[in-house]
């Protein structure tokens, strides 16, 4: 069995001839698991050489004096080579060398097998993170290489694979929960928790006014992660005077961090844009700045207190305006100073990312 590719290439071609000559026959997975085990006892592996669950993975281990392999049977009555994969806790969290063999129906059937992990097209989620395989995807576009995210095959489950996972899922993903994977936010790494700030203010813009709505249940739900007073992400800390003004919490956090949010803006996919934003399109990173720093505008709230302060430091800008515009004129004069900020950080994101494409090339 050292030559495993030889064996898994005879297995595949003699389980397509078996599966062609059925026709519109209906066939169970378990069906098909049996066609596969049978072909390789056909093709010379022993029974001792096999181990067969249905419970783990992979469905098959076969054991020589030289080699160990996996082989996880899939199977679709669809006309298409994507189906869903094993858990992330589960799938490949092993030595073993795994393959995937997959019997398609729909159409004209037929079998193939691949290596798992190049046949990962995306990380999906239900009640728990799972892979999604794809059989027909283009060498060097599985997620694995895509996301750079090989070492979730690595990492020892724990903490440190929920943080990766929690990493990788904190974009546009489905609802998932596991209670024992739960971390507390106060438990995180600043790092972390500098970037739930982030992504907090630029797929929430609502949360800068106080509106933790859809934020909270986000954290929570589809990152894993629990604050008892989710406020304190944003708002912890009190007012700090920037310039000549006074500016709240979060407009300091955000003036401080405009490197992550030019980063993190750029990073949105078409499906973030449209679920955060409302926007049905690609923009250029110009156009997402406008359109973001539009969204804080309309959202971000002044307080009484923060008034207050300013008043009595008495800015330039709040020269010669009605008292009642006074909150307003404050909101504006942050806006202008998150333009300037944003401005700056956007240029030297361009000038990094060119240097990281003439380096590349």
């Amino acid at each position: 069995m050292g030559d495993y590719e030889k064996l898994l290439d005879a297995v595949t071609k003699n389980v397509q001839q078996r599966i062609t000559l059925m026709g519109d026959t209906k066939v169970k997975g378990t069906d098909f698991e049996k066609i596969v085990y049978d072909e390789l006892l056909k093709a010379g592996v022993s029974e001792d050489a096999i181990t067969h669950s249905t419970q783990k993975f992979p469905d098959f281990v076969i054991t020589d004096d030289t080699a160990k392999i996996g082989v996880e049977v899939k199977k679709t009555d669809a006309d298409k080579w994507d189906v869903p994969g094993g858990s992330v806790y589960e799938s490949l969290r092993n030595s073993i060398e795994t393959f995937v063999l997959m019997g398609k129906f729909g159409g004209i059937p037929e079998a193939r097998y691949r290596k798992y992990e190049e046949c990962i097209s995306d990380l999906t989620v239900t009640h728990s993170p799972r892979f999604h395989l794809k059989m027909d995807i283009a060498a060097g576009e599985d997620y694995l290489t895509r996301n750079n995210a090989s070492d979730l095959l690595d990492l020892p489950k724990g903490k440190e694979l929920n943080r990766r996972i929690r990493e990788l899922l904190r974009t546009d993903k489905d609802t998932w929960y596991t209670e024992d994977s739960v971390e507390a936010f106060t438990d995180l790494t600043p790092d972390e928790k500098r970037y739930f700030f982030v992504d907090g203010v630029v797929l929430f813009p609502e949360v800068t006014g106080g509106n933790y709505s859809n934020y909270a249940p986000w954290m929570t739900y589809k990152c894993l992660v629990w604050c008892s007073n989710v406020r304190d992400v944003f708002s912890a800390g009190g007012t700090k005077e920037f310039d000549e003004f006074i500016v709240s919490a979060v407009m300091a956090r955000m003036l401080e961090r405009t490197d992550l949010i030019v980063k993190r803006i750029s990073e949105m996919t078409i499906t973030e844009l449209k679920n955060h934003w409302g926007v049905d399109e690609d923009l250029s990173l110009e156009e997402r700045i406008d359109k973001w720093i539009n969204l804080i505008h309309s959202q971000i709230s002044v307080s009484s207190d923060l008034v207050k302060k300013n008043r009595k430091k008495k800015p330039a800008f709040l020269k010669g305006k009605w008292k009642k515009n006074h909150a307003a004129a404050i909101k504006d004069e942050f806006i202008e100073e998150l333009k300037k900020e944003i401005k700056n950080k956007c240029g030297a994101f361009r000038c990094i990312r060119s240097r990281n494409s003439d380096y590349i090339s």
